[in-house]
């Protein structure tokens, strides 16, 4: 008797598996959910992960998806940073006086400075506390774990056998 193919096996004989692949990668570099995939792809959350614990090409496809938008988001973030700007085009039509239409064409070009909360961030997660604008306060809670050291101080209890 012939074993039962999974679904893997079922796209891969006809011939789909490359799209579904390709569709699973795109879904990853979206906000899209394992629910939302699974709906679309016509299987149950539980059979999406027994195919990711069976196939590690699922699990790299949503690994290659997640590393773009990953990708993407950094580059948006990294463009919010340093500022930017952007053209815009208008088209607005009137009828002229002997009938016809004119269409005139405004061309805008508006520039967004960089962003200070986009810079912190970045130079935060990128180079370490020492970006941090609480860098004192994580010092002086370092130090303040330290223990104390006393100089020329005697003991408790050291001087009491000068006392008689």
């Amino acid at each position: 008797m012939a074993k039962k193919l999974d679904t893997y096996q079922m796209w891969e004989k006809t011939g789909v598996l490359k799209s579904k692949l390709d569709y699973i990668k795109a879904a990853s570099a979206t906000f899209y959910t394992q629910k939302e995939m699974c709906r679309d792809l016509g299987i149950t959350e539980q059979t999406f992960t027994q195919l990711k614990n069976k196939h590690p090409e699922i699990q790299q496809a949503i690994s290659e998806g997640e590393a773009l938008l990953l990708n993407d988001l950094f580059s948006a973030l990294k463009r919010k940073a340093v500022g930017y700007k952007e053209k815009t085009t208008s088209k607005a039509m009137r009828k002229n006086p002997i009938g016809g239409t004119e269409t005139k064409v405004t061309e805008d070009e508006k520039y967004y400075p960089p962003d200070f909360e986009a810079i912190k961030y970045i130079l935060v997660m990128k180079f370490g506390k020492d970006f941090d604008p609480k860098k004192y306060m994580y010092e002086y809670m370092d130090k303040k774990n330290e223990p104390e050291e006393w100089a020329n101080a005697t003991p408790i209890g050291a001087d009491d056998d000068k006392e008689d």
